[in-house]
């Protein structure tokens, strides 16, 4: 069954081209709207899955029409068709509620996507979840086989309900993208000494050294785990942000925002504790 869209904009020419985009992507235009009045009415009629909303309109702009929409249907998907692409104006459109935002002239490929994403969020976040910390586990086991030539074999996969006390040395590392995330490796000093000296192929100089191992080996895990998740499904959009280095024997991991799932890694060199966990964020807009 086709997606059904409904088309906002003051300009009949830009309704005519906005229309003529999505019916040649399988899109169904069920409906046009000029002003508020129309626009309810129609959304009413046509109960459309997309709305496209242009902000510069007499009367009531974009913003105030989106307003009114949502407060008769919170439910409603609206995305801005607007020239005008800034910061301020993006920030009003979130406050607003809307789910996306694409730059006239609209590009085929950036609307189609964002539509994508816009209707998506539930099945992808599902995806994310199930597969997450396997995708992680998978390329932890990897590197650490390719590259401190041990094999790896993982017990207690769970959910973290209590804080979790480090090991020794713990590594964090944000996620972000179509959602956000939070990726912890967590081992002793003694087993990242025992790593370290198999990957340098010689004793670590001193601690600096073996921490700096540490946290340039989770963020090759976690950089490799985001684009395995990319691969299979590109809107996702993950990526690493520099990771965050802890180190002593009283830290307790506590993550209030995200749930963790977590896994042990057995090696020959000891236990590395993984953790991962995502939650919902805010549509990419393009």
């Amino acid at each position: 069954m086709a997606i059904k869209i409904m088309i906002v904009d003051d300009s009949p020419f830009s309704r005519t081209i906005i229309a003529e985009t999505l019916t040649d992507g399988g899109y169904e235009v069920v409906g046009e709207a000029d002003s508020l009045e129309t626009t309810l009415e129609t959304y009413n009629k046509t109960k459309p899955d997309i709305v496209t909303m242009d902000i510069a309109m007499p009367e009531a702009d974009g913003f105030e029409v989106s307003r009114a929409l949502l407060r008769q249907d919170p439910k409603a998907k609206i995305i801005l068709s607007s020239s005008m692409k800034d910061e301020e104006t993006e920030l009003e459109a979130k406050r607003v509620g809307i789910s996306g935002y694409v730059q006239k002239p609209v590009d085929a490929d950036n609307l189609f996507a964002v539509i994508r994403k816009v209707l998506l969020p539930d099945t992808l976040f599902q995806e994310l979840l199930t597969r997450g910390l396997d995708t992680f586990k998978e390329a932890l086991s990897q590197n650490i086989t390719r590259m401190a030539k041990t094999s790896v074999s993982f017990i207690e996969d769970a959910e973290i309900d209590d804080p979790y006390q480090s090991k020794g040395v713990t590594t964090i590392i944000g996620i972000i993208g179509q959602y956000t995330g939070t990726m912890i490796l967590d081992l002793s000093f003694e087993v990242a000494e025992k790593i370290a000296e198999t990957i340098l192929r010689r004793p670590a100089k001193n601690s600096e050294e073996v921490l700096a191992m540490v946290s340039e080996l989770a963020n090759i895990i976690g950089g490799i785990a985001c684009s395995m998740l990319n691969k299979r499904e590109k809107a996702l959009g993950l990526r690493v942000s520099p990771p965050s280095m802890f180190h002593g024997n009283s830290a307790e991991l506590v993550s209030p925002s995200v749930k963790i799932q977590k896994s042990l890694a057995e090696t020959e060199y000891g236990v590395i504790f993984l953790g991962v966990g995502f939650k919902k964020g805010s549509t990419l807009w393009m």
